[in-house]
């Protein structure tokens, strides 16, 4: 199955042309970010620590039919992912929630699963958490294609870049180790 989620629905974590409304200020790589959006006990910035933000804000525009050629539904997707999606240190909880962008309500549900390949063979999109020596990266699984092995049979939306892969250049670009092992965390996102 080719990927779900088309190249309009890619955030890159580092684009430093997502504004905040109104400014030629860059959200992304603003230390204040989080504070602005309530989380109070985060540092850092979207670029450094918004991986897993940035994939629900992927998974937002795709569900919500939206574009990422509007800048404003970037932000928006991101604001709602980390306003809604993580605790007070913007760590992602693995709660789903309602992301309200524009006129729209878009649901977002996240289920805890055991094994990314029975869902991603059923076309269901996952999200992942890579994890090796301290180092951690999140994930969109957005298709399956049967015809390749081991982690090339995933394909990912990588919030690093704004790009789609493999699981397998996703890691290896990350520094992993290309094993199962590294796979911390799986859910089905719907």
């Amino acid at each position: 199955m080719p990927h779900k989620l088309s190249s309009t629905h890619l955030i890159n974590q580092g684009d430093t042309s997502i504004y905040y409304p109104g400014t030629s200020t860059s959200a992304f790589t603003d230390s204040n970010f989080y504070k602005k959006c309530g989380k109070t006990a985060a540092g850092g910035d979207i670029k450094k620590y918004g991986c897993a933000i940035c994939a629900l804000g992927m998974f937002i525009l795709y569900k919500g039919r939206l574009s990422n050629a509007t800048k404003s539904n970037v932000y928006y997707a991101v604001v709602e992912a980390t306003t809604k999606g993580t605790n007070n240190a913007a760590d992602f909880t693995a709660s789903g929630f309602t992301a309200k962008i524009g006129s729209q309500s878009i649901g977002v549900t996240i289920t805890p699963i055991a094994d990314v390949s029975v869902e991603a063979e059923k076309g269901n999109i996952c999200m992942m958490r890579l994890e090796q020596n301290g180092n951690s990266h999140y994930v969109i699984v957005d298709g399956h294609n049967s015809s390749a092995s081991n982690f090339d049979k995933y394909l990912v939306c990588d919030p690093d870049g704004g790009v789609q892969k493999t699981l397998t250049a996703t890691m290896q670009k990350r520094g992993f180790s290309v094993s199962a092992s590294v796979i911390t965390e799986r859910y089905k996102l719907s």
